[in-house]
């Protein structure tokens, strides 16, 4: 970015309108309901047990192509506040002004809040129309419970096509990636961010690798390092990221060229730790999918895939995962109303799914969908505004072990758009959201995993594909003591 204001847009959207629609399908029930208008009176700022949250910072990468000769990327940085109907039962924000600023990553933390200025509400959407380093983007106050913030791009040239989205997020020092494959020209880069003021020591231990790799990210700022260097090139990658003195934001951007045409770009967060069970609630269609599955203990891995869809879970796949290693599982073809994977292992295993989509001129692109936590009170994700193509949006919403229920919000130009969702156990649905530029899910009963995703149109002139995650959004900051008195 040229500056910490860069080229924002910014607007407040009227009090949000609440629009309810639905639909009905075997094992799955989107409900009908109409709320009535946003009521203006503040509420108390404590609900039940929990004071909500007057601060949260996420953190973007930025444009992860260092060779900017090769790569044209137009991308963005989108912030968006809850609006009164998403926070609903959830938690009441604060009574205090709020605002959200995206800043250069290098620039001091304490220049986000202007000192002199008395305290205002600002903008409750913000959008930085320029992708160059890594930024920090904070909403406080009234905007910060629910908020949502993420980057994304459409990457052009001749090594390098396609739409690539990811959640902005919080700094972890314990993180597991998986992404790419084995094919020639498929290049992975892991992007490194430091938000800290002190240099991090990073260790990165990839499944296949000889040993461990090391390596110092400079405080508030990034370290890009090629994967194929350290994990090799014959598998997909699934790397272990963890450092001892400071937190990092972990990114691998997955770019392949197939000859001379591009096939691809996404960028991937970070996947759920081992574990015997996984699951991800995005990841299938397109015109070729897969799962990628990681063993990182010492022992085999017997692993089961199965679709999730709108028919119940099916069994896609049983194959043994060599211990220390990431295996691309061999999937049948594709059913119709699959929208995600369950993971299964007699070890605890890493697993993230992806999808390719094809255009009439041969061009491709591709989304990686990583595995997920269930969503608790509520979970969001901001959209991309540009897209560079025409593509459907949807939220997949997946019930693991027992059935549940879940509300589908979407906001679009100041309005919220309601979904009704009730799953079977074991199910699994995409539920429509237009053009809407941030998405919640708000589950009522049960446990659900979601996803976001983008993929382009029946008959789309560009290739286009992304995947977001949907984890639990931070709404409120500690629980308190409640004290009858008598």
């Amino acid at each position: 970015m040229t500056s910490p204001s860069g080229h924002r847009r910014a607007w407040a959207h009227p009090v949000a309108r609440v629009i309810a629609v639905g639909a009905l399908s075997a094992g799955i029930v989107l409900g009908v309901d109409r709320l009535g208008a946003v009521p203006t009176d503040a509420a108390p700022q404590v609900a039940g047990k929990q004071v909500a949250a007057t601060s949260v910072t996420a953190y973007c990468p930025g444009d992860p192509f260092t060779d900017k000769s090769e790569v044209d990327v137009t991308g963005e940085i989108s912030a968006h506040t809850a609006p009164g109907p998403v926070l609903e039962g959830v938690i009441t924000p604060s009574e205090e002004p709020g605002e959200i600023s995206i800043r250069d990553l290098s620039t001091d933390p304490s220049s986000d809040t202007d000192q002199d200025e008395p305290p205002r509400s600002g903008p409750t959407d913000l959008v930085e129309d320029e992708l160059d380093g890594p930024v920090r983007v904070r909403a406080r106050q009234h905007h910060a419970p629910g908020a949502v913030m993420s980057q994304s791009f459409v990457a052009g040239g001749e090594r390098a096509t396609g739409l690539a989205a990811m959640p902005c997020t919080a700094p972890i020092a314990d993180a597991w990636l998986v992404s790419g494959g084995a094919e020639d020209g498929r290049q992975e880069h892991l992007v490194l961010t430091n938000p800290g003021a002190n240099a991090v020591s990073v260790t990165l231990d990839a499944l296949g690798a000889k040993g461990e790799e090391s390596v110092v990210v400079p405080p508030r700022d990034r370290t890009v390092v090629l994967l194929d260097a350290i994990g090799g090139t014959d598998a997909p990658q699934a790397v272990h990221v963890s450092s001892s003195n400071g937190l990092v934001v972990p990114t691998i951007v997955d770019h392949h060229l197939d000859g001379l045409v591009p096939a691809g770009v996404e960028t991937t967060a970070a996947t759920t730790s081992p574990s015997r069970r996984q699951v991800i609630p995005a990841g299938a269609g397109g015109d070729e999918r897969g799962v990628v599955v990681g063993a990182p203990g010492g022992s085999d891995a017997v692993v089961q895939v199965r679709s999730l869809g709108e028919d119940g879970s099916r069994s896609a796949s049983v194959e043994t995962v060599p211990a220390g290693s990431a295996v691309d599982l061999d999937l049948p073809e594709q059913e119709s109303g699959v929208h995600g994977w369950l993971v299964e292992s007699d070890e605890p295993v890493v697993a993230a799914a992806h999808l390719t989509t094809r255009a009439p001129d041969g061009t491709r692109d591709m989304a990686w969908s990583v595995a997920t936590t269930a969503v608790r009170s509520l979970g969001g994700v901001a959209l991309p505004a540009t897209t560079g193509g025409d593509v459907t949006r949807s939220v997949s919403v997946t019930a693991d072990e027992e059935p549940a229920t879940a509300e589908v919000l979407a906001l679009r130009d100041g309005e919220v758009t309601k979904q009704e969702v009730s799953l079977a156990a074991g199910h699994s649905t995409a539920v429509p959201v237009a053009a809407a530029e941030a998405v919640w899910v708000r589950p009522t009963s049960g446990v659900v995993h979601a996803a976001a995703l983008l993929v382009g149109g029946d008959g789309a002139e560009q290739a286009r594909a992304t995947s977001l995650p949907i984890e639990s959004s931070r709404v409120a900051v500690r629980d308190i003591e409640v004290v009858h008195q008598r």
